[in-house]
């Protein structure tokens, strides 16, 4: 019987009649349920009396009845162990109390001061036992819970009433103290799914963050994200990267979102992502529904790289400002980024700005957001900065497992979101100090041993295995970010599916930005040039390319020798002309001084072509023109380093060319 059916019954029977009758009629309704411990004192006086008349003096009736009211206890104690604990023994001790009373009335008379008492503090006990069954604050314990709790080792565990919605039951529960904690509960989950017959991503549980020993019990009995929802493009478009960006649902309707910048009226802090998910588990449609969120937003300049050349983000290219592949300019880029962190940092600071906020992206015409003491300085506003490494296994094998680490942990403060997307967010592929600097996870089906470096452990005890899905459950997800209520962290989620149908609507919406989009600032722009160059200023626009349209060529000629046939034979050398020597000298034959000038070209053609991160092995490429071995262009690099052509980077061995002079 339920609290709500209790109380009812306690209302039905207070509105009986209130005359005499109507009285005497409710006194001995409401005492015949208190009655049968008090005939139970009565019977055994009596039928001790009598067996005393009997047996009294009997020592072999003595032995029989004394081991008569060990059996009757003992049988007691076996029958109530489907009861709870506490009933069990009350059962037993009433049972061996009221048997050794009979058995020593009837070999040596009754107690009749030791009946009084004893029958009632017994028969009062039950009667208390039965007034407390009813809750009278609403009855918020529930009468039963089936034995589920018993069965998963939470037997004494109490179950408060319950919250229901659609496909969605919240049970408040609370452990023994003392003797149970929330943790008990973690480690219960797998048994009550499969108590209840579900699979263990359906149960969650959400501690309370004041209690070690309450909290919620979550059941979804249904998988509702089964249905596949297809992307129908950004949930708004023209808004600020400052609002939600939608990138799918929960398991019960509610939009999975999520905040990058900060809002420090909200107190919700800026936060960088790590998108992770094995081949197959959805990672990619993922990261597509986030990026074109954020693209299309009207106050955020986009940088990314990927070493997938594109694969799945080509349609978007041409709102992104600044898009390179694997190798050199995923070098640059991670430069530039570094570069940029101090200057927009400056900026925020000059400008009075504690954090990145919508305005920013506008001109500073406000009096509390300017750089000068004596007015509005109308400064250009400075986007959000969104950079993204995508499959950053790639990246982070070139650069070093920590090549994020520096970024990671400043780049908050600028107004700068660092996005990194990977199939195997390990330790072995990234180091513990920098997945300790994304505090944001939006996490696919992984591998079973890589759950605890993709989602903390509280969410993993909380009910979260990603490792169930893999890639049998592409776009189911979790989402663990700041602003999002801690209790969904643990709750799964789905994003939205592209198709080739998709790609239409992507390139609308790339289109969309490259017009209405944010540009990037001066103060970014001119960090970026002043350590990469040209590989920002000169960056490729990703312009569709005409497939009809003939390849351009420039003549390389001379204007006296485009007359000159090639097949024709040369003339024979005029006298005196035998000896000439004619093109560069070879690489051996190169004094030291000439070939630290063909070093120095060297380098400047690789400037020329926007790769501006070089290592050895890149100026060996051209050891036929220098005629040196790796030694010697190892020091000639340290000399350019010292003379400041070039600049160390985060990975040893690998050089930031310095451009002489660069245009934003």
């Amino acid at each position: 019987m339920t609290g709500k059916d209790i109380e009812q019954r306690h209302e039905d029977q207070l509105k009986g009649s209130s005359d005499g009758g109507g009285i005497k009629a409710y006194l001995l309704h409401r005492a015949k349920p208190y009655l049968p411990p008090w005939l139970g004192v009565g019977a055994v006086g009596v039928s001790g009396a009598a067996a005393n008349l009997v047996w009294e003096g009997d020592t072999g009736m003595g032995v029989l009845l004394t081991l008569g009211s060990v059996a009757v206890t003992g049988s007691t104690w076996w029958a109530a162990k489907a009861t709870g604990k506490e009933r069990r023994l009350h059962s037993a001790i009433t049972v061996a109390a009221g048997s050794a009373w009979f058995t020593s009335a009837a070999l040596f008379g009754p107690s009749w001061d030791m009946w009084f008492v004893g029958g009632i503090v017994t028969a009062l006990s039950w009667n208390v036992r039965q007034v407390m069954r009813r809750d009278p604050d609403g009855a918020k314990t529930t009468a039963s819970d089936g034995g589920l709790l018993d069965k998963v080792g939470l037997a004494k565990a109490r179950m408060r009433e319950a919250k229901v919605e659609p496909n969605r039951v919240t049970v408040p529960l609370e452990v023994e103290g003392g003797e149970q904690t929330n943790e008990d509960v973690a480690r219960a989950l797998p048994r009550i799914a499969s108590a209840l017959d579900l699979p263990t991503t359906a149960i969650r549980y959400s501690p309370d963050p004041d209690s070690a020993r309450r909290g919620d019990l979550v059941i979804v009995p249904m998988d509702m994200l089964s249905e596949i929802v297809m992307w129908a493009g950004p949930a708004l478009p023209g808004g600020s990267i400052a609002d939600p960006l939608i990138i799918g649902r929960y398991d019960n309707g509610d939009p999975l979102q999520l905040w990058l910048p900060a809002d420090v009226e909200a107190g919700r802090n800026g936060t960088h992502l790590l998108v992770a998910g094995i081949s197959g588990s959805g990672k990619g449609d993922g990261a597509l529904n986030v990026l074109t969120e954020i693209l299309s937003r009207k106050d955020v300049v986009v940088w990314l790289s990927d070493p997938k050349a594109f694969q799945d983000f080509r349609p978007l290219l041409p709102g992104i400002d600044w898009a390179v592949e694997a190798g050199p300019g995923t070098e640059a880029m991670v430069e530039a980024v570094q570069a940029v962190i101090p200057a927009r940092t400056r900026w925020l600071g000059v400008h009075q700005y504690r954090a990145w906020e919508p305005s920013c992206a506008d001109r500073q015409d406000d009096p509390a957001h300017s750089c000068r003491e004596d007015g509005p300085c109308g400064c250009e506003g400075m986007p959000f900065l969104v950079t993204w490494f995508e499959e950053a296994a790639n990246t982070l094998r070139a650069l070093g497992d920590d090549a994020f680490t520096g970024i990671a942990q400043e780049a908050r403060s600028a107004g700068v979101s660092l996005v990194v997307s990977l199939q195997r967010p390990s330790h072995d592929q990234m180091s513990t100090s920098t997945r300790a600097s994304l505090p944001s996870v939006l996490c696919f089906g992984v591998d079973k041993r890589d759950e605890g470096f993709a989602l903390p452990d509280t969410v993993l005890d909380a009910g979260a295995h990603p490792g169930v899905w893999g890639n049998r459950r592409p776009g189911y997800c979790y989402l663990v970010t700041p602003g999002v209520d801690e209790s969904l962290y643990p709750s799964p989620a789905r994003t939205r599916r592209f198709t080739w149908d998709s790609v239409s609507l992507m390139e609308t919406l790339a289109a969309w930005a490259a017009r209405n989009g944010a540009k990037p600032d001066p103060v970014t722009a001119g960090a970026a040039a002043a350590v990469v160059g040209k590989a920002y200023t000169e960056r490729a626009q990703h312009k569709e390319e005409n497939p009809d349209e003939e390849e351009q060529t420039v003549s390389r000629l001379d204007d006296e020798d485009r007359d000159i046939d090639p097949a024709e034979e040369l003339p024979p050398p005029r006298p005196g002309e035998e000896n000439v020597p004619f093109g560069q000298l070879d690489g051996d034959d190169l004094t030291a001084e000439q070939a630290r000038d063909v070093l120095d070209e060297i380098v400047a053609e690789y400037e020329a072509a926007g790769v501006m991160v070089i290592g050895p092995v890149d100026v060996l490429k051209h050891g036929e023109r220098l005629g040196r071995k790796r030694g010697w262009v190892s020091g000639e690099l340290q000399r350019l380093l010292a003379e400041g052509r070039l600049a160390e980077t985060s990975k040893a061995g690998r050089y930031r060319i310095v451009p002489a002079m660069a245009d934003a």
